[in-house]
């Protein structure tokens, strides 16, 4: 059974009621991954407003969390978690870091979590003790662009979140150390190697540190969506602009 979740880069009010109103979505992805400036014309104050309306309608509610939850946005973090679980009623939240989750798991009845797509850690493929592993910390799901890791999450009762397009981007590494300490980027005095592993012309946005400055989507093919989706149930992430 497949289900589909819309995301968009931007929301206002009358984006969520059409979405709302809409007979072939079944859920609503809201919260950015880096700032809620970026997706809300109000920020955070939107994004409370906007979830509660999700949730007060029949559509599923689905939050994602932030890349990095820490002491800065974490009040924040939990007033959403607070509201969704509030309603009674299930929910998903997107997470990428497992102190979220375990914390997420022992508070709220409600919410079922999803290992999200930025959840790599680094990891070009995904074992079999990983999958055990996520199903042993309660998680609901995972998002994935891979017919063949859909197919294994269902072996390990685990539902794939087909995304329709997955996130790229081009880190610089420790470059910027190199300039710290010696007032420029000299490629000859970089040993780390950082320079000759960067792709220059790949069409990515850049990241310094994990500090993502930008994004692209690479949109996943029609024949790959329908091979992730076949075989049980899927709920579809049809991302929008």
């Amino acid at each position: 059974m497949k289900q589909i979740f819309v995301s968009c880069e931007s929301y206002d009010a009358e984006r969520v009621e059409r979405l709302c109103r809409d007979s072939d979505v079944q859920g609503i992805v809201l919260g950015d991954l880096f700032c809620q400036k970026r997706m809300f014309p109000r920020a955070a104050a939107d994004l409370v407003l906007l979830m509660n309306r999700v949730l007060s309608s029949e559509k599923t509610a689905v939050y994602q969390a932030p890349l990095y939850v820490t002491c800065r946005n974490w009040d924040e973090v939990v007033a959403i978690l607070d509201l969704m679980d509030s309603f009674a009623k299930p929910s998903y939240v997107i997470v990428q870091d497992f102190g979220t989750a375990e914390w997420i798991a022992k508070t709220y009845k409600n919410l079922r979590l999803v290992w999200g797509q930025l959840g790599r850690v680094r990891e070009l493929r995904y074992s079999e003790d990983f999958l055990v592993f996520l199903n042993e910390k309660g998680f609901f799901g995972m998002e994935t662009s891979d017919p063949d890791l859909a197919r294994r999450l269902r072996r390990h009762a685990l539902v794939p979140f087909a995304c329709s397009a997955v996130l790229q981007y081009q880190t610089l590494g420790r470059i910027c150390y190199v300039k710290y300490q010696l007032g420029a980027c000299d490629k000859k005095a970089c040993t780390t190697g950082c320079y000759s592993m960067r792709a220059e012309d790949e069409p990515f946005e850049m990241t310094v540190d994990g500090y993502m400055l930008g994004e692209k989507y690479k949109a996943i093919s029609d024949e790959t969506l329908e091979k992730l989706c076949e075989g049980g149930e899927c709920y579809l992430i049809k991302r929008g602009e």
